[in-house]
């Protein structure tokens, strides 16, 4: 399970960072409404753990709460790691957090600190519900591939 959770969440931990020093580098780095693209890569990765973990042990069928476990793990390498990534960037670059502080309501209270607690809590429960409701979904399909084949 952990060998499934470490790969692909360094996965994650890779796709979020490169995608966002690539909207960096671009200028696009300040449009929050790209964080969607986050989310894209933050359930890939996700789907993809969750099916490698359950094909591998067919025996959790029962047991959602093992691959919620595999879902979480996989997702705090990357949010983790990703949040650290952002709290140092953020930090370092003043003119990025002060951008980031003028595109959003609450900016004034914001600093690297916050933005990064905002960053984690958002990950940590992008993981959560994607991981149970994935799951679901990974067990349907993995059903439909065995009762087509025992037909």
């Amino acid at each position: 399970m952990k060998k499934i959770a470490i790969k692909y969440g360094l996965w994650m931990l890779a796709g979020f960072i490169a995608f966002f020093l690539i909207m960096h580098l671009i200028g696009l780095s300040t449009k929050t409404w790209l964080r969607i693209f986050n989310g894209v890569i933050h359930i890939g990765l996700l789907w993809t753990a969750i099916r490698e973990y359950r094909q591998s042990n067919p025996e959790a069928a029962e047991n959602y709460v093992s691959s919620v476990a595999v879902g979480m793990w996989t997702s705090a390498i990357g949010v983790v790691g990703f949040s650290i990534f952002m709290f140092f960037f953020m930090v370092l670059n003043e003119p990025f957090m002060q951008a980031v502080q003028d595109n959003i309501p609450i900016g004034k209270y914001i600093n690297p600190f916050t933005a990064t607690l905002f960053i984690l809590a958002e990950g940590i429960a992008i993981s959560l519900i994607g991981s149970y409701i994935l799951i679901r979904i990974v067990d349907m399909r993995l059903s439909d591939s065995s009762s087509t084949y025992s037909d």
